[in-house]
């Protein structure tokens, strides 16, 4: 399944490619969905320290924590993220 985002702009979108690209052995380096303030995503990382993407729109947001909450209740695992502009796709299974 392919799903895309649209980030508030290219560097946004850049930084959740990184943030959700699949680590050496094959795990996330997020832990977490910390918090959805409006357009805003706080992520919690393994090391314990969080950050936040902007997105154009709450919807947008939103997405990326029911895609995070399928990810990891339905044990699905990401194969591949790119970001073109300030849009960003993850295929995951």
């Amino acid at each position: 399944m392919m799903m895309k985002f649209i980030c508030e702009d290219s560097y946004e979108a850049e930084k959740l490619s990184s943030i959700f690209t699949l680590q050496k052995d094959n795990s996330l380096y997020v832990s977490g969905i910390a918090k959805v303030i409006e357009n805003e995503v706080v992520v919690k990382l393994k090391d314990g320290s969080h950050h936040s993407i902007l997105f154009k729109d709450q919807n947008n947001a939103l997405m990326l924590e029911k895609m995070f909450n399928e990810l990891t209740l339905d044990n699905n695992k990401i194969v591949s993220t790119y970001y073109e502009d300030n849009k960003i796709f993850i295929n995951f299974k």
